[in-house]
């Protein structure tokens, strides 16, 4: 039986995808003409969309990171908003600027309307459920704080804690630790290919699970069960417990 299951976080459970994230990020800069009456909203948000792209980018598919201490989200947001705001002419404004955006984030958060119901099937179905996810430890914590999610879960690994990320094997045999589960009892649900998939099938997990909400065919030899929407997840579960 998988007595436990594990979760990614964002485009899994936390939808906060780039349409929100670019509101986000408007409405921290029309918040900042109060203060900078000559500042354009709209030429502060493409500098810091486009920094923070990049950012992005670098980091590569997924956006895991070294090994290693990584910076806050706060500590990392605050660098690209006094670039962009600098580039603007308003550099003292970027403590205000990351504050408000953190704020933002809060509000914006959302769980996918599958989440709830589905995480509570799995709860009266007894299983433990857990959160491995790459980030910054107070960004990823914001987003279960913000949503109401702690309330469905056991455990929560967040690789800019515990300083080893996902695809690894070490961060899932870690959460397996923290559960108190055989790998074999165990699967992993995420979003991507890449990092939850091939993580949970290096890992040794008894199931990996992609969950492609986007539709698309799976690509072959994943080694992985595909759903669309979590709605299916207990259902799948219990398939597998039976066979």
């Amino acid at each position: 039986m998988l007595t436990t299951v594990f979760f990614d976080l964002d485009a899994t459970l936390v939808d906060f995808g780039p349409v929100a994230w670019r509101a986000t990020v408007r409405a921290v800069c029309d918040g900042l003409v109060s203060a900078a009456p000559g500042l354009d909203p709209a030429v502060l948000a493409d500098a810091y969309v486009t920094r923070y792209v990049a950012r992005a980018r670098a980091a590569g598919p997924g956006a895991p990171h070294p090994r290693g201490p990584i910076p806050s989200a706060r500590t990392a947001w605050l660098g690209l908003w006094r670039q962009a705001l600098t580039e603007c002419r308003h550099p003292e404004l970027a403590e205000t600027a990351v504050d408000a955006y953190i704020e933002r984030r809060r509000i914006d958060y959302a769980l996918y309307t599958d989440v709830p119901g589905s995480l509570e099937q799995l709860r009266a179905d007894g299983r433990t459920i857990g959160v491995i996810t790459n980030g910054p430890g107070d960004a990823q914590r914001a987003k279960i704080d913000a949503t109401g999610l702690a309330r469905y879960l056991d455990l929560v690994v967040i690789s800019g804690e515990v300083e080893t990320a996902k695809p690894g094997r070490e961060i899932f045999e870690l959460a397996l630790e923290r559960a108190g589960a055989a790998a074999v009892a165990a699967c992993h649900v995420g979003d991507s290919l890449a990092t939850d998939v091939a993580g949970a099938r290096a890992a040794g997990l008894g199931a990996a699970i992609w969950l492609d909400r986007t539709g698309a065919a799976p690509a072959a030899g994943t080694g992985a069960y595909r759903i669309d929407s979590l709605r299916a997840l207990p259902g799948l579960l219990r398939d597998l417990d039976d066979g």
